[in-house]
């Protein structure tokens, strides 16, 4: 019955996420979790909790990341192979057992309040890092749908956001616990908010103080090509993107992911150039092909010369197929050719001294690989991308608002095209100004606002250390007293 009674709360607790928001529920599922784990702290042998909490991330991940099964339905020859998605499920949630288990047993002598939301952080981090990283889970997800709350993100970054949240849902268990009790866990609360308000009350000062000083025109061209259109020839596709160009009077024109329907072995793309107005930059993702190898790349072209930036983070199993000589079997669904990591620095140049930080697909939610000291100037972020492979519901929706709470985080306006949608300009608040219709053909203009925004992304791994310090010196503490 117990086992059962984790894998329904793993399924509600993927109702807290995008795109349902049922957030009261977290008030419910949380401090249950605390209420049942607190109650057997004594009685719960390790295997005990690595089963009951493999269990809770099976129903977790099987319900948040059901939409990966949808690149398998995309071609007629990779349908067979739908259920390798359950290999997928199956292997998070091993690990997010382990790493419960092994928090548990460290922790076992501190107030269950605080140990939650540690396992729970420590499982997001884990598991973002862990083989070739997949950070698409992180509750920070939590605070996505309202743009208030998103300011929290641009103090504290993803994972101690992270922490807060689930700190924030375990509080009705305090009135559950005995009145001895109580003392202590307000002097631990007291120990966590002096820090964290005031960095508060510092960064929104700051942010009072930014002034909005450049523009640029922009328009934006979501072209809904699907991937296995035969109909839709690379001629036909060329044209339209020519015809989009030609009506354009914006300074800055944006498509989406490998819009570009030609492998570029050479960036001459003469009737791109031609097509361009003076001072006018076309952004498209495109294929590009070098010295033997691929590249997911995306390309800006002016009427005099073409820069590109290449993917650094590629999809395992979308973009390549890791220990290929070993898993041949999988080149129907992959295919015979890998992409190449890129090795051209996150940053391009723009006229009148913009820049901005090209970000391909869901390169954007790895939050610790996109900022560096050469680009953490840069006035804005543009994230191409192509969601078809994504789905119709889950997917595609998850990664809209974790680029929401990225452009929140990292303090910088996010202008996101994709090939079907979601597209939209985001401000650096993680508000949006304006998006486009899923899997409509569409585009707009727009009036990009920005300056050279303070970000606070040196504090966030300042937070991640003290989030570490005080589950050290909450152990060390109880292990005394219990001595």
């Amino acid at each position: 019955m117990s086992i059962l009674i984790y894998l329904i709360l793993g399924l509600l607790t993927s109702l807290l996420f995008p795109p349902y928001f049922f957030l009261p529920l977290g008030f419910i599922i949380f401090p249950y979790l605390c209420f049942i784990l607190d109650s057997n702290k004594e009685n719960s042998s390790d295997k005990d909790i690595f089963k009951k909490f493999s269990i809770f991330g099976f129903g977790f991940f099987i319900s948040y990341l059901f939409w990966i099964k949808n690149p398998f339905f995309v071609f007629e020859e990779t349908k067979n192979f739908f259920l390798v998605f359950l290999l997928l499920i199956i292997l998070l949630s091993i690990i997010f057992g382990l790493i419960f288990t092994i928090i548990f047993k460290l922790g076992k002598k501190i107030p269950i309040i605080f140990l939650i939301p540690f396992m729970f952080t420590s499982s997001e981090y884990i598991i973002s890092i862990f083989f070739y990283g997949f950070p698409w889970f992180t509750f920070s997800l939590l605070l996505s749908s309202n743009e208030y709350l998103l300011f929290s993100l641009k103090s504290f970054g993803t994972l101690f956001s992270s922490y807060l949240i689930i700190q924030i849902l375990c509080i009705p268990f305090i009135f559950l616990t005995k009145e001895s009790s109580k003392k202590e866990l307000r002097y631990l609360s007291l120990f966590i908010a002096l820090p964290i308000l005031s960095l508060l009350t510092t960064n929104f000062n700051i942010e009072k103080n930014n002034f909005k000083i450049k523009t640029i025109n922009i328009e934006i061209f979501q072209l809904n090509f699907k991937n296995n259109d035969q109909s839709l020839t690379p001629e036909k596709k060329l044209q339209r993107i020519i015809k989009h160009i030609d009506e354009s009077t914006a300074d800055l024109l944006i498509f989406g992911e490998n819009n570009f329907p030609y492998l570029l072995d050479d960036l001459e793309l003469k009737i791109i150039k031609e097509s361009l107005k003076e001072n006018q930059t076309l952004i498209i993702g495109a294929t590009r092909f070098e010295d033997n190898n691929y590249y997911n790349s995306l390309i800006n072209i002016n009427s005099l010369n073409v820069t590109y930036f290449d993917k650094k983070i590629l999809v395992p199993f979308g973009e390549f197929l890791p220990l290929r000589d070993s898993l041949t079997f999988l080149e129907t669904i992959v295919g015979q050719n890998d992409y190449s990591r890129g090795k051209i620095e996150r940053k391009i140049n723009l006229s009148n001294n913009i820049s901005f930080i090209p970000v391909i697909c869901y390169e954007i939610v790895f939050y610790w690989k996109l900022l560096n000291k050469l680009n953490n100037k840069s006035n804005f972020i543009v994230n191409i991308t192509n969601d078809f492979w994504f789905g119709d519901y889950l997917g595609p929706y998850q990664h809209f608002y974790l680029t929401k709470i990225r452009a929140a985080e990292f303090n910088k306006p996010i202008i996101r095209v994709s090939n079907n949608g979601i597209s939209a300009v985001i401000d650096n608040n993680g508000a949006v100004l304006i998006k486009t219709q899923f899997n409509k053909t569409e585009n707009f203009k727009h009036k990009l606002l920005f300056n050279e925004n303070n970000n606070f992304v040196n504090f966030h791994l300042i937070f991640k250390i003290y989030l570490f310090i005080i589950f050290t010196f909450s152990i060390f503490y109880y292990l005394r007293k219990n001595a």
